[in-house]
């Protein structure tokens, strides 16, 4: 008789257990990264009352006699599927598209490590990215020297405080047209009385191309050059064939023209016939391309200023032509720039910060690490949505997004809760039932102990 009563009681406990899930299930259905759970139940015990028996002398063998002793928990397993996807179009929020946990820590070493799939990050007033509790998020972080990604994993930093070094000209490239209907130079000159190379032209061009352009030195100072392209000029200043065009460059700041040697000259045009300011000389073909004894290349050396070094260019003017349409010749490419701060970033599909910064440049700053365990069900949940490992989850395999197995990040979304509302309350509803039922059973037991008790009057 007491026996079917504590098979009840258990009932009635492991009934009360899987409620308890079903409930915290229910009540994370909106947490970010949140992995819902099930329960599983097995037979406590069964107590043997007579044992099996074998056939012997023409009798059939016998069944063993035995009577169970209730219920108990088998597991309480975790569902480690992905969650649904909701955007956010925050640049520090992230999902992994696949298999992976972030890695976080609250250590200055970070060995001190857990794990998450909750991405909702953000960052503090140093520009740590962290998660909601604080815990840093690890990766790895560019070496300032090298540029090259270290190798250890620290946490991750996005400071605005991260600049980039000012980087001199080293090269300008020249592409576009110069119309060959501009009036060639006819008339020689002197060019005594010259101060400004427009001047020039105007002795014998009545026309002329020009454009500015701004290089920088190592310091990152600007330097602002002109160049003027007179057709029909040579590269002394005499009158030339009018597929040839002389080229003029004149330092803006100081006033001082480039000389055929690459180095600045006088702050006015020389005199005679020896115009050494006309750096060199373009020669098209009929073609209306540049013919192959020009000079396609040409150095200039830029004068050190304000603490800077000199600075040498390479300026390349071989995808110039000479068509009849709008003159449109000017610099298309250079490699110069002044220091920049971080102004923005992004972070990619596999993890990488690409930083924005105030002069244009993009630099990678870090990159964010994501760790894969053989039996993630076998994490152990800690709280606020992180995880740690124990003996049957194995040791985190640690790599970046999108290689080795793991899963590539979505940027600006977050994985939400995997719980299904329906299976729920579907349990809920066949766990509120056997929680009524072994409860039954004890009200039975309780009045069949009455009957016995009552035998007696």
């Amino acid at each position: 008789m007491m026996r079917s009563m504590y098979s009840g009681v258990s009932g009635l406990r492991a009934h009360q257990m899987k409620m308890d899930i079903i409930g915290n299930n229910i009540a994370n259905v909106n947490t970010v990264g949140y992995k819902g759970q099930r329960v599983t139940f097995q037979e406590v015990f069964s107590q043997t009352v007579k044992g099996a028996g074998s056939p012997q002398a023409g009798k059939g063998g016998t069944n063993p006699h035995q009577v169970g002793l209730g219920i108990s928990l088998s597991s309480i397993d975790t569902y480690h599927i992905r969650g649904a996807v909701q955007r956010t179009d925050n640049n520090t929020d992230l999902a992994v598209n696949g298999d992976g946990f972030f890695m976080l820590s609250d250590s200055s070493d970070y060995l001190n490590r857990t794990y998450t799939r909750a991405g909702n990050f953000s960052l503090d007033e140093d520009g740590n990215l962290v998660a909601s509790n604080g815990f840093r998020v690890l990766g790895y972080m560019t070496d300032s020297v090298t540029g090259a990604l270290k190798s250890n994993l620290e946490g991750i930093k996005i400071s605005k405080s991260e600049a980039v070094d000012a980087r001199s000209t080293s090269f300008i490239n020249f592409e576009g047209n110069l119309d060959n209907s501009l009036t060639a130079m006819t008339t020689p000159s002197t060019y005594d009385d010259s101060t400004d190379p427009h001047t020039l032209a105007h002795h014998g061009s009545t026309k002329y191309w020009e454009t500015t352009y701004t290089v920088l030195d190592s310091l990152g100072g600007q330097h602002s050059l002109k160049f003027t392209f007179i057709r029909g000029m040579d590269d002394q200043g005499a009158i030339g064939d009018p597929n040839e065009w002389g080229v003029i460059i004149q330092d803006l700041d100081s006033k001082e023209y480039y000389t055929n040697s690459g180095t600045v000259g006088d702050t006015t045009p020389g005199g005679g016939a020896d115009m050494n300011e006309i750096i060199l000389p373009l020669i098209f073909g009929t073609d209306g391309k540049l013919d192959t004894g020009s000079t396609l290349l040409h150095n200039i050396r830029v004068p050190a200023k304000n603490g800077s070094a000199t600075t040498d260019i390479k300026i390349d003017f071989s995808k110039l032509t000479q068509f009849r349409s709008d003159s449109n010749a000017s610099v298309t490419a250079s490699d110069g720039y002044a220091q920049g701060f971080l102004d923005t970033f992004t972070i990619g599909p596999t993890g990488e910060i690409n930083g924005v910064f105030t002069n244009g440049q993009n630099k990678v700053i870090g990159r964010l690490a994501l760790a894969v365990f053989k039996n993630p069900a076998g994490l152990e949940k800690t709280s606020e949505n992180m995880y740690q490992t124990t003996p049957n989850s194995g040791d985190a395999v640690v790599g970046v997004p999108g290689s080795g197995g793991m899963g590539s990040l979505n940027p600006g979304t977050l994985e939400m809760s995997n719980v299904d509302i329906s299976r729920e309350f579907t349990e809920m509803i066949s766990t509120q039932r056997g929680f009524q039922a072994n409860s039954r059973i004890i009200t039975a037991s309780d009045e069949m102990l009455q009957e016995l008790v009552n035998l007696k009057r």
